[in-house]
């Protein structure tokens, strides 16, 4: 019984010294300077992946702030347009009762009999149809006064037809 034990230990040493053997003469049958430039090559290549690895955390930190910025940037963009929205609603509103009220002042000139309306109000409306949203042309210099009225408009007593018509520069409704 011992023998078999003793066999078995003789085997095992003698796998590991032909696998030391033959690991001490691997190395030695490759010349020096490529064994070198090989490690030069690796550390090389260490290098340049650990400067990557940081110009990659740089990329994600700048394309994070990024992210953030465009996040930010749309919500100034949504919250400006929000407030464009209700100034432009806001305006329309009074344009809108301005238009009304003019209205208003021509029926009740009408009915009173005058022949010539208030020149601040032909102002108003030639302001208006200046304005850029109504497409419509008018007067322009408001200096010069109000536009002629045109030859259909009813004068003294020849106010039958109590609804007003258009003024040169405004539009039907």
């Amino acid at each position: 019984m011992v023998e078999p034990i003793r066999r078995r230990w003789l085997r095992g040493v003698g796998v590991v010294s032909l696998l030391a053997f033959g690991g001490l003469s691997g190395c030695a049958m490759v010349p020096r300077g490529q064994f070198e430039e090989s490690r030069r090559l690796t550390q090389t290549l260490r290098t340049e992946n650990a400067r990557l690895k940081d110009e990659v955390v740089v990329l994600r930190t700048q394309n994070r702030d990024y992210a953030d910025r465009a996040v930010d940037d749309l919500r100034r963009l949504t919250a400006r347009d929000e407030a464009i929205e209700r100034l432009e609603q806001s305006v329309q509103g009074y344009q809108d009762d301005r238009d009304r009220l003019a209205a208003a002042y021509r029926r009740l000139a009408v009915s009173l009999g005058r022949t010539s309306q208030d020149s601040s109000v032909e102002a108003t409306s030639a302001s208006r149809a200046d304005s850029p949203d109504r497409g419509t042309a008018g007067n322009t210099d408001l200096r010069r006064g109000p536009d002629p009225e045109p030859p259909d408009i009813k004068q003294d007593g020849d106010a039958d037809d109590t609804s007003p018509r258009p003024q040169l520069g405004e539009s039907d409704p």
